[in-house]
């Protein structure tokens, strides 16, 4: 038995990397900044411990005695920051956090990224993926064992940021009527789970795994999440400009509002260009599953249902 380290264990990924470790009869350190989203690991047998990766000091205490380290607490630019400015925090961040775990000398290290690095994409979210990446193949380099994982839209329970999930809610909770002509690719979180756990089991070092799943259109994607609440699927196709200009204006009410936006130009250009993915390399190199989409959007949708977020149609 392995003991593993998972930074980011409250997150939607971290907390399915959780239950593949348990599964596999490993036993887990869980890492959190924020007791907010604790309740995904309710009833859990894992350690449970407070970690703020800015202050390196708690980064190195919690990674004491861990064989295993689960590097799923990456730098995200929510906060609008420039290019460079975002740039430059998330290398900050990863070199930062690479090398305490490099100090704690782990036997293998599993670093989350994302499927934006294999797409070709101007936005900030992709260079700032790619220049942590890019942290963590020169880290490999130098001798830390690591691999690198790449996963596509993560569609599945414990989704308490709703962040991947916001696709699910538009159609679901607040019944998006329309679709443009796109595809994108959806993947079971609770298989980026096992994917992560087989990467360490048997990953190369130095090499990246695209955790991808199946490739679907908006309209299919939809069509399925509607169908879990009985609500008719998006019926109007629209053009990509009116997707961009919707973006606009969900933009504008929420900094009015002082809200999340559910939908963002950022988003809008991703739909713009689309998106196809194929994961057969980590298929036949891990074995990881593929859990169907259909079957991801009905188990998300349920855990929405359980947490509040959604309602049955009336």
């Amino acid at each position: 038995m392995t003991k593993a380290m998972v930074l980011g264990a409250t997150g939607h990924i971290g907390a399915h990397v959780v239950r593949a470790l348990l599964g596999r009869g490993h036993e887990v350190r869980a890492a959190y900044r924020s007791e907010k989203y604790l309740s995904v690991l309710e009833g859990l047998p894992v350690e449970r411990v407070k970690v703020n990766l800015d202050r390196p000091e708690e980064l190195r205490e919690a990674l004491r005695g861990c064989s295993w380290v689960f590097h799923a607490a990456g730098y995200y630019p929510s906060n609008r920051p420039s290019r460079a400015e975002a740039i430059r925090a998330g290398i900050e961040s990863a070199r930062r956090d690479l090398e305490e775990i490099r100090r704690a000398g782990p036997e293998r290290v599993v670093f989350t990224s994302s499927a934006a690095t294999f797409i070709e994409s101007n936005s900030i979210y992709t260079a700032v993926k790619i220049a942590m990446e890019q942290e963590a193949l020169r880290a490999a380099g130098a001798g830390l064992p690591v691999v690198i994982v790449n996963p596509s839209l993560c569609i599945g329970e414990y989704d308490a940021h709703a962040f991947s999930g916001r696709s699910v809610l538009a159609f679901a909770k607040y019944r998006l009527g329309w679709y443009t002509s796109t595809s994108f690719n959806v993947v079971y979180t609770g298989d980026v789970g096992v994917g992560h756990v087989r990467a360490a089991e048997a990953g190369r070092v130095g090499e990246r795994y695209l955790l991808a799943g199946q490739n679907i259109s908006l309209k299919e994607f939809g069509t399925l999440a509607c169908r879990e609440l009985g609500l008719p699927p998006p019926r109007w196709k629209i053009p990509l400009a009116a997707v961009y200009l919707a973006a606009c204006g969900v933009e504008l009410f929420a900094a009015v509002t002082g809200r999340e936006p559910l939908f963002t130009r950022e988003e809008a250009r991703r739909i713009r260009v689309g998106y196809r993915l194929d994961g057969s390399k980590v298929v036949r190199e891990l074995g990881t599953p593929q859990t169907p989409p259909a079957e991801a959007i009905r188990r998300a949708v349920e855990w929405f249902k359980q947490q509040g977020y959604l309602k049955e149609s009336p």
